[in-house]
């Protein structure tokens, strides 16, 4: 078990408080691992009491004695970002804390800030050598998402990073690659024989990933009207999970093997069509600007232009305040040819439910008791809470357990990033149509399904 100092810089915002804070009392519950430190670091004056008691809320029934060994081990820095010198005292305070609870000097940085400010942070990191590895411990950078705003911004902060840190030691985060379906696709996919031969252009019709959110924006209009579905969903988390499903045989399953195929998707992957949404009172959200036209809904078709996809058009769809919460990956198989008089009369559907229930089923087809010429659909279905009566770890626990084993996995390449921009770059900005809360989206989306002869799968 590792013994870890965690800095999160930024350990005001709700993130913090939400996510990153209950998954290290998790990792300390589960005993992933055994002495820490916290020490959170943000602008304002603030303690870490108030912030500890705020993240309570989002782990709800807590261990004492595992919330009390968290809280006396936690501290609040008050530092200016941009404030070079402020820097030597959080280090000052840095080397007091691993003193007095005998910490071997492994600092994890959580960078829980805006991407505007990873430029200045990661430049003050190093000079100060607050974050430079010695001997003995090392120390690892972890950038949350969105990783900049377009193709432009994230070369910049990758060029910042890239030049005073070394790859190994960065983390961009994109916290669905640790949910535990996502990480199914590659195993699913590869292990079992009867699949792997299967997919591909002359086998599958198309490919669907969908990401449907019942909520809105949450009271974060300042942010969201700066991003919009396209930039906020599509550019990270459905681009990853159409990368993990269409990529190509990895050497192994792990580290940058996976993370080198998935940049080929990503770099073959050209957009054909896009539709764009927006709720009905979404400009009426605070934050957001009174003539906002930022899209909460898209819809994209793709070509990836490989051997193994060539014409098999790849849907992505992502929205909010839509009908049902939903993220699932369909893969539609072609339809068998009829058998005398017995047509199928729709395909082989492989679906992977990343949330809600999750799991994946297999449609095929069978004759229906008593009925000797006519085939109906069966599941094949794999509930993964039906198996195990273990949770399933959160998303930031994994996340966290892998950066502190050194695995990058479950984290966004510099090469990834970029080219994931490029893609959403290169939209043409159509016009945004209106859409009225808990519908499926926009009124053109039934014209989207007749033109493409294909049918929205959730």
């Amino acid at each position: 078990m590792e013994q870890v100092t965690f800095i999160i810089l930024g350990a005001t915002g709700d993130l913090t408080k939400r996510k990153i804070i209950p998954a290290i009392y998790r990792l300390l519950k589960n005993k992933k691992i055994s002495r820490l430190a916290l020490v959170g670091v943000a602008r304002k004056d603030l303690n870490m009491d108030s912030i500890l008691q705020e993240a309570q809320a989002f782990i709800g029934k807590v261990n004492k004695t595992i919330w009390n060994r968290l809280k006396s081990s936690s501290y609040y820095c008050q530092l200016d970002f941009y404030n070079n010198q402020e820097y030597q005292k959080l280090g000052e305070l840095l080397q007091q804390i691993e003193k007095k609870h005998h910490l071997s000097g492994n600092r994890l940085f959580y960078l829980a800030t805006l991407p505007e400010h990873f430029d200045t942070i990661t430049e003050n990191l190093f000079n100060t050598k607050i974050a430079r590895e010695t001997t003995g411990s090392w120390r690892r950078l972890v950038y949350e998402k969105p990783f900049g705003s377009d193709l432009a911004s994230a070369k910049k902060i990758n060029h910042c990073i890239c030049r005073v840190f070394k790859e190994n030691q960065i983390f961009r985060v994109d916290h669905y690659l640790g949910k535990e379906l996502v990480g199914n696709i590659s195993m699913l996919r590869f292990t079992n024989r009867v699949l792997e031969p299967l997919w591909n252009s002359l086998h599958v019709e198309s490919i669907q990933v969908v990401m449907n959110e019942k909520i809105g924006i949450e009271g974060r209009g300042n942010f969201y009207d700066k991003y919009g579905a396209l930039k906020d969903v599509i550019q990270n988390h459905v681009l990853q999970m159409m990368a993990l499903t269409c990529m190509e045989a990895p050497q192994r399953l792990s580290g940058d093997y996976i993370r080198e195929e998935k940049a080929k998707v990503l770099k073959a992957a050209q957009v054909k069509e896009v539709l764009l949404g927006q709720y009905e009172g979404y400009a009426s959200e605070p934050g957001v600007e009174k003539e906002s036209r930022r899209e909460t809904f898209a819809a994209l078709k793709l070509r990836i232009n490989n051997r193994r996809w060539k014409n098999v058009p790849i849907y992505l769809k992502s929205g909010k305040e839509l009908v049902e919460k939903a993220t699932n990956i369909h893969i539609i198989f072609k339809k068998a040819g009829c058998l005398l008089n017995i047509c199928p009369t729709e395909s082989n559907v492989l679906t992977i439910r990343v949330q809600p229930n999750e799991g994946f089923e297999l449609n095929l087809f069978a004759k229906r008791p008593g009925v000797p010429d006519l085939a109906v659909p069966v599941k094949m279905d794999f509930c993964h809470s039906c198996i195990t009566k273990q949770k399933s770890p959160e998303a930031y626990e994994v996340l966290l357990s892998d950066v502190i084993k050194g695995d990058q996995t479950l984290f966004v390449r510099n090469d990834e990033i970029e080219y994931a921009w490029k893609i959403i770059d290169g939209i043409r900005k159509e016009k945004v149509h209106s859409y009225k809360k808990g519908t499926t989206g926009p009124e053109e989306l039934k014209l989207f399904e007749q033109k493409n002869g294909m049918k929205w799968l959730s």
